[in-house]
């Protein structure tokens, strides 16, 4: 195909989630250790490693281990028991975990938190994959003349942007919407309508793509926002919930959805 593409249909807009969607995660790209008489891919090594090195006084690497998993999990199901889909920052998480290393002196939790925090982030973002075949997607879409956003749930807003920047899909972006900076989590309605808003579309002039039933196909949908649900394996839809409006296996069909290939 030669020329400038333009965008057929309904659509003046796209935005799409970012973790298997726009970037892959890929877990065999974290450090893999012994937890214990286990192994695992985990980010709890290289945080506790920089702890370690900072001088902080810890426990065994295998007790840090199960207390930051405890830790998590207390606060993961505090967030999904959230009936309005609040958000809770990573910030709050590694501080409740310091609060339990009870080796670490009260005047030294926030400093440390963040390192932890600041370590875990960084060995998720060199697990995110970017395939530069996607880049002729965006071109595409941006050649097309539609404005492009993301909408993702993350805990840690700076994190997000690295990633986007190191891989070179910021240039691309107009909006980003992270959970954690916004104060709720996709399928709040709440980020669908503040995209929609920034992209400067009404919600049914936006295509939303996702991977996740319940966040990116169920949220778009109570907005009125057509998505796109990408399903690579072919799952089956949840019982009882409405289908999306397209469902596609690769994210790149995106551009025959917005009538540019």
């Amino acid at each position: 195909m030669s020329g400038r593409a333009s965008a057929k249909g309904p659509f003046r807009t796209v935005a799409f989630d970012l973790f298997d969607t726009l970037v892959d995660f890929d877990p065999t790209r974290l450090p893999e250790v012994d937890t214990g008489g286990k192994m695992e891919r985990t980010t709890t090594r290289p945080a506790y490693d920089a702890l370690y090195e900072g001088g902080y006084a810890l426990p065994h690497y295998p007790a840090f281990h199960l207390l930051w998993l405890d830790t998590s999990r207390q606060v993961w199901a505090d967030r999904d028991n959230d009936p309005e889909c609040r958000e809770v920052a990573s910030t709050v998480r590694f501080r409740r975990l310091m609060d339990r290393m009870v080796s670490i002196p009260a005047a030294q939790k926030d400093e440390a938190a963040a390192l932890a925090r600041e370590s875990h982030m960084e060995a998720l973002i060199g697990a995110a994959l970017f395939d530069p075949a996607r880049f002729a997607m965006l071109d595409r879409i941006r050649e097309g003349g539609l404005r492009m956003g993301v909408v993702t749930n993350f805990d840690h807003t700076p994190a997000a942007h690295r990633l986007l920047e190191r891989r070179g899909i910021a240039p691309y972006l107009d909006v980003v919407l992270v959970s954690e900076e916004e104060g709720y989590r996709k399928p709040s309605p709440r980020l669908f309508l503040k995209a929609a808003e920034r992209l400067g579309a009404a919600p049914g002039e936006v295509l939303f793509v996702g991977d996740t039933f319940e966040a990116d196909v169920v949220g778009p949908q109570k907005v009125g926002m057509p998505c796109a649900w990408l399903n690579p394996k072919g799952g089956q839809v949840p019982e009882g919930c409405r289908p999306p409006d397209f469902e596609i296996r690769k994210v790149e069909e995106t551009l025959r959805l917005l009538g540019l290939c």
